[in-house]
C-alpha cells in the first residue's frame, strides 16, 4: 500500500537504517533462541534467557531482552549506525532515563521496545517484535513520524515480515525468507468487513487480580456479539492482527479499570504508523488522539478497529472506572 509522498526524504533514510538494526537484533535474538532449542529447555524458554534480571524502564527485563539492548546501544554511540546520522535522543523499555544517540543535541527524538512479546517467544508460542518510533523534537506518539517494525519469529518460522511506514500513509513491507536470506514485497491488509460475529475482538485483561471488572465491562460492551479473545500478552502483536486482518478490533482498558496494575506503555505502541497505513484505526480508549508522552512509564488505555465501519460500531468514548 503507497500513499502520499513524505515532505522529505529523511524519514525513509532513516528509516533503513532502523530496519537494518531491527533486523540485527532479530538475528541476535534467534540465534540464541535457535541454538537452545534442542538443549532440553522446558517451554517457559532456556535457562538464563527466561530469567527476569532487573525491573526497570516500565517492565521486568529478561536475560534474552538484553541481547537486544547490547545491539541497540551499540548503535547509538557517536560511533554507531545511528549515532552518526540521527543525533537526538532514545526513550527504550529497560531503562530510566532516555539514552543519547550520538552526541544527543540533535532533534530526533526515538522510542523504542528492544523486544515486545518476550514471554510468548520464550515459550516459543508466538512471535516478539521490534519497535521503533521516530520524529523530530516529538514528544507525544502522535507527533512520531515513521514507525519501523521487524518480526521476532518462533524458532520453527521461516519467515520474518519487516515493516515501515510514515505519517502520510506510506507503507513498505517485506517478507525475510530466514534460511536462504531471500526478501520479497508483501502487503498487510485489514479486515474489511464490518461483520463482527465469529471474529477476534480482543479485551486485554493481563491484569492480575482485576480480570473480573475488565470481564464486566467486555461482557456489556460486546452484548449480542459472538466474538473471540486473543489474549497472547503483546501489544504489537494486536497491532499487526489488525493490520493483517486476523483481529477486527482490540481494546485495552487497563489504566481505567484496573488502574495501577500491569499496562500498556508508549513504547508497545511504537509501531502505530504501521497499523495505521495499512488502514486500522488506532486511536485513545475512549476515542481519541493518542497524546501521551514519550516516556517508560505512561499508562496508555488504547483501542483498534479493522476499518472505520468496525470503528463506528464500537468505538468507545466514555468508559466508567466503576464499571
Amino acid at each position: 500500500m503507497s500513499g502520499p509522498a513524505p515532505h522529505d526524504g529523511q524519514p525513509a533514510a532513516l528509516a533503513e537504517d532502523l530496519v537494518r538494526l531491527g533486523r540485527r537484533v532479530r538475528d541476535a535474538v534467534r540465534s540464541q533462541l535457535v541454538a537452545s532449542a534442542g538443549d532440553g529447555s522446558d517451554r517457559s524458554g532456556p535457562a538464563g534467557l527466561a530469567e527476569v534480571v532487573r525491573a526497570e524502564g516500565g517492565d521486568h527485563i529478561f536475560g534474552v531482552d538484553t541481547i537486544a539492548d547490547a545491539v541497540i546501544v551499540e548503535a547509538l554511540g557517536e560511533s554507531g549506525e545511528l549515532g552518526r546520522r540521527w543525533s537526538g535522543s532514545w526513550v527504550m523499555e529497560g531503562f530510566d532515563a532516555p539514552l543519547p544517540v550520538g552526541d544527543g543535541s540533535g532533534p530526533w527524538r526515538f522510542l523504542c521496545d528492544p523486544l515486545d512479546g518476550t514471554r510468548p517467544l520464550l515459550a516459543d508460542k508466538r512471535s516478539a517484535w521490534v519497535l521503533v518510533g521516530a520524529g523530530r523534537e516529538a514528544t507525544t506518539l502522535e507527533q512520531l513520524e515513521l514507525s519501523v517494525v521487524v518480526e521476532v519469529p518462533t524458532t520453527r518460522a521461516g519467515w520474518a515480515l519487516t515493516a515501515w511506514a510514515d505519517r502520510h500513509g506510506n507503507l513498505t513491507v517485506t517478507d525475510e525468507d530466514l534460511r536462504s536470506g531471500e526478501v520479497r514485497p508483501t502487503t498487510l491488509r485489514p479486515r474489511r468487513s464490518a461483520v463482527l460475529d465469529h471474529s477476534f475482538v480482543t479485551v486485554v485483561r493481563f491484569a492480575p487480580g482485576h480480570g473480573e471488572i475488565i470481564g464486566r465491562w467486555a461482557d456489556r460492551h460486546l452484548a449480542g456479539l459472538v466474538t473471540f479473545d486473543d489474549l497472547v500478552p503483546c501489544s504489537a502483536g494486536q497491532l499487526m492482527g489488525l493490520a493483517s486482518g486476523a483481529d477486527a478490533a482490540v481494546f485495552d482498558p487497563r489504566p481505567i479499570l484496573a488502574p495501577g496494575t500491569m499496562a500498556a506503555h508508549p513504547y508497545d505502541l511504537a509501531g502505530l504508523w504501521v497499523a495505521r497505513a495499512a488502514g486500522a484505526v488506532v486511536e485513545a480508549l475512549p476515542a481519541g488522539p493518542l497524546d501521551v508522552p514519550l516516556s517508560v512509564d505512561h499508562p496508555v488505555a488504547w483501542a483498534g478497529y479493522a476499518n472505520a465501519e468496525v470503528a463506528d460500531r464500537l468505538r468507545v468514548h466514555a468508559l466508567d472506572p466503576r464499571a
